[in-house]
């Protein structure tokens, strides 16, 4: 059961950042396509160029607990591995 819970614990927030970041760019795509600048800001296109942050700058909280709950979610996977695998020998 570890496991599973771990390896979702593991794939899910990667997947939830990589969606989150792609909408976000697919807006400064379709405002840069139209021949607006981006303003991270507010999230709107404007016509006066805005200055540039990154993702992370602007999210830092939430990635990072992203990332400290995929590495959570790795160590949990990594000891249902170990205790599977310890439990299968036992019962040889």
């Amino acid at each position: 059961m570890l496991l599973r819970y771990g390896s979702l614990l593991f794939a899910l927030p990667g997947l939830l950042l990589v969606v989150l970041y792609g909408l976000e760019l697919s807006a400064v795509t379709e405002c840069t396509q139209q021949g607006g600048f981006y303003n991270f800001d507010n999230g709107e296109c404007t016509d006066v160029e805005a200055p540039l942050s990154t993702y992370y700058a602007r999210n830092t909280l939430f990635v990072n607990l992203m990332l400290l709950a995929s590495t959570i979610g790795a160590l949990a996977m990594t000891w249902g591995m170990l205790l599977k695998g310890m439990s299968r020998s036992q019962q040889d």
